[in-house]
């Protein structure tokens, strides 16, 4: 082949290459300066590009956050002994339900042997004490004693029957109970009992059979498996003008679920702004038709309209989808005069909601803004800067 007419052939195939299909618009067409940026029209017939006029009006109403479902204080509990020991036997698997009061597990305790023999030396003393008071009594009604004699029986059944109240208060403290006074009664079982607090289904127990025991170790944890045991912790950001106040109502739904809900109110907030996230933690009480919460799980939180943010002054309302940060600053993509033609404009931020946001200046009401597709047009003005152009 000769070398002009193989030049030609590349020229051809390069040209073929570089040229854009007609059904994939290109993304960009010319660049003006470091703040414009034109993009093929046909991005917005398409629907990458989505615009809106911007307009005067306060902001919505409705707050949308996320809340984690948790369980309320009577809605969880752990289940444990007072003393060492060692789990002689195990009543419930994990997952089981239980009533309030049920015996979850068996210890075997040696102080609670102890606790029981004291009570035993006690009770025996007392009954000593209480005979020997009777007799100086029925001596004393025949002038057959001294008076110091009766004092000193009397004296002596009180310290007595006060030492055995004393040994009956611990040992029922520790979880024993008091033996039967029966004199046959050769050993005594110095086992506790480990008992429900509450009713609701075993989610951990932290024990095996033969495991060891102490005070600060709790071997069982139980949530209820009511609504009425639950409750939601929602952050609000402190952007939002209004803060939710107690008593606001609100629909509580699934994440990723909206066709299942229900109904929950506010009952206050936990406190100040979080530092770290520039939240304000908000506690609702859902009601009975919230029986599908799991402690645990990430539920959406809408607020009523009328409560959420009440009496906000109007102002310029932009969604927060067109807001992207160039060059370090809040910035909005206006629509120039010709199809395709945006230009970066830098705003000032005011309050808002995870939705919308008020725009404080840098926009006039009217103006046709971008808000979809804002990512795409900042990456090609970026992009621009770098080619220099």
């Amino acid at each position: 082949m000769k070398p002009w007419l193989f030049a030609l052939v590349l020229l051809t195939t390069g040209c073929q290459r570089s040229a854009p299909s007609g059904d994939e618009p290109a993304v960009t067409r010319a660049r003006a300066n470091k703040d414009r940026v034109s993009v093929d029209p046909r991005l917005l017939s398409s629907g990458r590009i989505k615009l809106m006029p911007v307009s005067a009006r306060a902001l919505s109403s409705e707050l949308r956050v996320v809340g984690e479902v948790r369980s309320s204080e009577s809605g969880s509990a752990e289940a444990g002994t007072l003393v060492s020991g060692r789990v002689a036997s195990l009543e419930v698997a994990e997952g089981a339900r239980v009533k309030r009061g049920q015996v979850l597990a068996w210890v075997d305790a040696p102080e609670v042997a102890r606790a029981t023999a004291n009570l035993l030396l006690a009770r025996a003393r007392a009954v000593v004490a209480k005979h020997k008071r009777a007799r100086q009594e029925t001596l004393d009604a025949a002038s057959a004693t001294s008076k110091n004699a009766l004092d000193d029986a009397r004296a002596e059944d009180d310290a007595a029957r006060a030492e055995l109240l004393a040994a009956r208060t611990l040992l029922t403290s520790l979880g024993g109970a008091e033996p039967p006074a029966d004199s046959d009664v050769t050993a005594l079982s110095a086992r506790v009992p480990v008992r429900a607090p509450i009713a609701g289904i075993v989610a951990e127990r932290n024990t095996l059979l033969g495991g060891a025991v102490s005070a600060d170790k709790p071997l069982f944890r139980i949530v209820a498996d009511s609504h009425a045991s639950s409750s939601i912790l929602a952050r609000v950001p402190e952007t939002v003008a209004a803060k939710p106040q107690a008593g606001t109502s609100a629909t509580i739904t699934p994440r990723g679920n909206a066709a299942n809900s229900c109904q929950a109110a506010v009952e206050g907030s936990l406190g100040g702004i979080d530092v770290q996230t520039r939240t304000l933690a908000v506690r609702l009480a859902p009601d009975k038709g919230c029986a599908w919460l799991i402690p645990g799980s990430f539920v959406d939180v809408i607020l009523a309209a009328e409560s959420a943010t009440p009496n906000l002054p109007l102002g310029l309302v932009v969604p927060r989808s067109a807001l992207v940060d160039v060059r370090s600053k809040p910035t909005i993509f206006v629509a120039g005069s010709a199809p395709g033609e945006f230009e970066a404009a830098a705003v000032q931020v005011g309050s808002g909601d995870p939705q919308e946001v008020r725009i404080d200046s840098g926009l006039s009401a009217g103006q046709q803004i971008v808000i979809e597709g804002a990512l795409l047009l900042k990456g090609e003005l970026l992009r621009g800067e770098l080619e220099g152009n």
